[in-house]
């Protein structure tokens, strides 16, 4: 789970850095066409080819570019390394890359319509317009596919065709992975029929009888060693076009804590191999106008689509039929459950969900229209939870009187920790562990609840302890919360929020500042508590506020340091009603 809390920070931070737009974007309110893109897209449909033509995307502003077109697949297993970082890295080449969430047999057809986003104009409340729209396919020069779990979505026998006749063709082909430096032969077993790679010579299954003592034959140069036995890089042609097995990702990215000389080496031995793969056709060349990522799933996006109550969910003809299947059964409740549990304004148009392939993340756009979660699972409860943690992203909780949300707290409004702790509830709800985020284990990290410091400022406690410890005790605090509070603080919390500041709409909230918004909301007084909790803050008491033009005397909170309990799911009360704690608990009760 680290990881995925990791990879969504990722997102977070991509989210925030969205969007470059466009000067040639136009007012969708004075245009017929834009109006009718709004119906469209608003409606849940892709916008027809002739529709999605009036808006090209700009071309790609590739530097030194070598007319070069690179098609990055994610249909098999997305990473956000491949998804955001790779085409980072092949553009500053000279490459000109897209990702394709989309099967391989419908991607590598020129001419044949793809969907992805295009650059329309601006909404109605002044956010970026990207609706998805059908798009004719560019020709390829390469394909790169990525895929070390061999549980991922497989390779379909049209792709595997799709894929021989690119390469037969002079296109060229960079397998990344697929089994190819496996530690064992155990490993080795699922890819004997998986992997792409058997599709070009790799012999898995002899290598598991133990017949031979390589993977590859012959045919195959060593084009890079790697750092350990079996890894490295290797080539060969195959008609007119040519293959690269890359041994493991790390030999392409070595991260971002790489020193400098080996992220350099690593640059140029990707040039070397894009280079050397394009060679068995010329550069496409022309105009490269690609719909990139912008911080969500594209440039294109799966092929196959299903309308559910309030969603439209995309997936490629891979995706695994228990994923769907849950995916058909769970997710309207779950956003049903959401919803009730934190009013927030509902879209109306739908909620566009992407079932990415492999496992370990998600994303949200909230930048621009439409709105998009992603998924990344290939377990269906993992899938609920990345479902909900995204989704919740999205949701701000109940708006102030003038309909809008104001202020925002560095984490605490739509940020990790708010998304993780629905999350937690939705995981509570359809696993056997009954916890929130197992937020007990914060005493392992933070013994007497007193040392990780929520109150250092500008994010001082994230460089200090690190996100996971962060947002393990804020579920710990919200959860305490819950215990003594019923579910119905926090929406309540949110509204308290919306509606104190809403003179202040853009306002960066201090915690002393959250702290008094959630004591107004839970009707006590919350700074003892928190104090008692290592945590910087301006004041100590907060024993009477205004509120709403009353005055509010808040009695301390009787909250200790003990483990918190099990989530709730209890349905939630008017939050714009002051909520009755329960008397504290008796000291003594003999009496």
């Amino acid at each position: 789970m680290h990881t995925l809390l990791r990879q969504s920070w990722i997102s977070l931070t991509l989210r925030a850095a969205c969007l470059t737009l466009s000067a040639t974007l136009l007012n969708a309110q004075t245009d017929p066409n834009l109006q009718q893109v709004e119906r469209i897209w608003k409606s849940g449909q892709t916008l027809p080819a002739e529709v999605a033509a009036r808006f090209p995307n700009p071309p790609l502003q590739v530097p030194n570019d070598t007319g070069i077109n690179v098609l990055v697949d994610l249909a098999h297993q997305c990473a956000f390394a491949t998804m955001w970082g790779l085409p980072a890295k092949l553009h500053p080449l000279g490459f000109r890359s897209i990702v394709s969430h989309a099967s391989l047999h419908t991607v590598l057809t020129p001419g044949q319509l793809s969907r992805a986003r295009v650059p329309v104009g601006r909404a109605m409340d002044g956010k970026p317009l990207r609706p998805f729209g059908w798009v004719p396919n560019p020709r390829f020069n390469v394909l790169i596919t990525y895929q070390s779990d061999p549980q991922a979505q497989p390779y379909l026998p049209d792709e595997r065709s799709a894929v021989a006749a690119f390469v037969h063709n002079g296109g060229g082909l960079v397998i990344v992975d697929n089994g190819l430096a496996r530690p064992d032969k155990q490993r080795l077993e699922p890819w004997a029929e998986h992997s792409l790679a058997t599709s070009f010579g790799v012999d898995f299954q002899s290598f598991i009888a133990g017949k031979t003592s390589t993977l590859l034959d012959s045919t195959w140069e060593l084009m890079h060693q790697g750092d350990r036995p079996g890894a490295g890089v290797f080539s060969r042609t195959a008609g007119q076009g040519r293959i690269v097995l890359v041994s493991a990702l790390s030999e392409l990215d070595p991260g971002n804590q790489a020193p400098r000389t080996l992220a350099d080496a690593k640059q140029a031995l990707l040039k070397d191999i894009v280079t050397w793969a394009a060679a068995g056709s010329p550069p496409v060349g022309g105009e490269a106008r690609f719909s990139q990522t912008h911080g969500g799933g594209g440039g294109i996006y799966p092929e196959l689509e299903e309308r559910q109550q309030g969603a439209v969910v995309y997936y490629a003809r891979n995706q695994k039929e228990r994923l769907l299947a849950a995916v058909r059964q769970e997710i309207p409740t779950i956003t049903r459950r959401l919803y009730a549990w934190l009013p927030s304004p509902v879209p109306e148009e739908p909620m566009f969900i992407i079932l990415a392939a492999g496992g370990g993340g998600g994303w949200a756009v909230n930048a621009f229209y439409p709105k998009e979660t992603g998924t990344i699972s290939l377990d269906p409860v993992n899938l609920f939870g990345v479902f909900a943690h995204e989704l919740a992203h999205t949701m701000s909780g109940p708006r102030n009187a003038q309909g809008e949300a104001a202020a925002h707290w560095f984490d605490g409004n739509q940020g990790e920790a708010h998304a993780g702790w629905w999350q937690g509830k939705i995981l509570a709800l359809y696993s056997d562990n009954k916890s929130m985020r197992d937020c007990n284990t914060l005493f392992q990290i933070d013994p007497n609840a007193a040392t990780v410091d929520l109150g250092l400022p500008n994010r001082g406690a994230y460089e200090k302890w690190g996100n996971g410890a962060v947002w393990k005790k804020l579920w710990w605090i919200w959860q305490k919360l819950d215990d003594r509070y019923g579910t119905t603080w926090y929406p309540r919390w949110r509204w308290v929020q919306h509606t104190r500041w809403q003179d202040q709409p853009h306002r960066q909230l201090s915690l002393d500042q959250m702290v008094e918004d959630m004591s107004i909301a839970c009707g006590e007084d919350l700074f003892p508590f928190f104090k008692r909790l290592g945590t910087t803050l301006q004041r100590d008491r907060l024993d009477q506020v205004h509120f709403q033009g009353q005055a509010l005397p808040l009695p301390i909170a009787p909250l200790d340091l003990s483990p918190a309990g099990n989530a709730r799911h209890d349905p939630i009360a008017d939050f714009t009603q002051p909520i009755r704690p329960p008397p504290p608990p008796n000291p003594n009760p003999a009496d």
